[in-house]
């Protein structure tokens, strides 16, 4: 597996994003970047299936296939 590079990204949070996503790293004793991660690498498999329902796909619960490769689970 490719090595992932970590890269600053600088993003700006709304209060309420931001005051959930503390909350959830200390829920989990994890940090910012790991939850945000997360998150995102979530959405994105949830969305990976819902294109594949709607395109009449049996949804695969491996790695989504495309573009969301570039993105490690």
């Amino acid at each position: 597996m490719k090595e992932i590079k970590r890269i600053s990204a600088g993003a700006m949070f709304e209060s309420d994003v931001l005051h959930f996503i503390d909350r959830l790293a200390a829920e989990q004793q994890r940090n910012r970047s790991f939850i945000i991660n997360h998150v995102i690498r979530h959405y994105c498999r949830m969305r990976q299936l819902a294109i594949q329902v709607e395109a009449g796909d049996t949804p695969q619960t491996g790695r989504p296939a495309g573009v969301l490769d570039l993105i490690r689970f």
